[in-house]
């Protein structure tokens, strides 16, 4: 196939992604990445399918045995249909373990590889975009303009129009996270619910009526190590209307921002980063106290407890406060282990 174009992702997401095979989605904006990567696992396999239709697997634990890739994307589901196979952090794979699947396709299986942004350059980034086999998606922070498309689309899908200006001011005070961009919107959505558009005193009524961030306030007491203090918190927000796998997905993207700013503070650019992520502003002190106090190798163990959180939470949802409470306990503790 090749490289999907911007224009054609939604498209390759809700119906092309059943005719290839392998999927490569990389780029430097993980919030999209894992929000196509859901995306495409609910269309191919469907709201029915079972939990061991979908296998998650780590580049190491394939690098230990190369051969079981192959394995797996050959072998037949337990209940019959399709499975899919998500392999994380792709860029690290042995090319011993991903180019037998280009020579023979699996029929009955997707592998969906997860990596970062790898170079033009990178052999299964080439393979894939050069395969009649495979495509690649690559995932970067949104434009201006494609967060006023996805507005646009998003309010249209719900019955709503918004009128130019409120679509502008909306587009400015979305950050550079295309998933969390995503959630903001549905939250206005569901707050405008029952009218016929929406407009700027819409959108300062949602800001001013969500101040107290009962979402955020578990996620950044988890972050700062009060451990004592989740679960209370974390139960209040539940009965405030929370949900508890959106909880874990908003600390999963929480982790994701704190990596970004904390790559940026490296790089002596933090005060332009934090301008630029459009940060709350009385949120804006905590946020710089956390990227103080987690260092990127933290950040990216936070950001995988998380992502199997998220993914516990799908599979046992009978569960998901427990799971949601636990995973911020995890953070909490590695938050003062530092």
């Amino acid at each position: 196939m090749a490289t999907i174009r911007p224009g054609d992702i939604t498209r390759f997401v809700a119906s092309g992604c059943k005719t290839t095979p392998l999927i490569l989605v990389h780029g430097p904006d993980e919030g999209s990445i894992r929000t196509r990567v859901r995306a495409m696992a609910a269309t191919l396999l469907g709201p029915d399918a079972d939990s061991l239709s979908l296998l998650d697997l780590e580049a190491e634990t394939i690098n230990a045995d190369p051969g079981r890739l192959l394995d797996e994307a050959n072998a037949i589901a337990m209940f019959g249909g399709k499975r899919v196979i998500l392999v994380s952090h792709a860029g690290k794979l042995q090319k011993a373990a991903w180019q037998p699947l280009l020579e023979v396709p699996p029929l009955d299986s997707t592998v969906i590889f997860q990596a970062d942004d790898l170079a033009k350059t990178s052999p299964l980034r080439v393979a894939l975009e050069q395969s009649s086999h495979g495509a690649a998606i690559a995932c970067y922070p949104p434009s201006r303009q494609d967060l006023q498309d996805l507005i646009d689309s998003q309010a249209k899908a719900a019955g709503l129009s918004i009128t130019p200006v409120a679509r502008a001011y909306l587009a400015d005070l979305l950050g550079a996270d295309f998933a969390l961009s995503e959630m903001e919107i549905e939250k206005l959505i569901l707050y405008c619910r029952g009218q016929i558009a929406i407009d700027v005193a819409d959108i300062d009524a949602m800001i001013m009526d969500s101040s107290d961030q009962a979402g955020s306030e578990p996620i950044d007491r988890a972050f700062e190590g009060k451990l004592e203090e989740i679960e209370a918190v974390a139960l209040r927000s539940f009965r405030e209307g929370i949900n508890a796998s959106g909880l874990v997905a908003l600390a999963l993207n929480h982790a994701i921002l704190l990596k970004r700013l904390a790559l940026s503070k490296q790089n002596g650019s933090l005060d332009t980063a934090m301008r630029n992520e459009r940060i709350f502003f009385r949120r804006q002190d905590r946020i710089r106290s956390q990227v103080s106090r987690w260092e990127l190798p933290m950040l990216l163990k936070a950001i995988d407890t998380l992502a199997t959180a998220q993914e516990q939470t799908r599979r046992t949802p009978a569960l998901e406060e427990t799971v949601a409470v636990r995973a911020l306990w995890s953070i909490a503790l590695a938050s003062r282990r530092r």
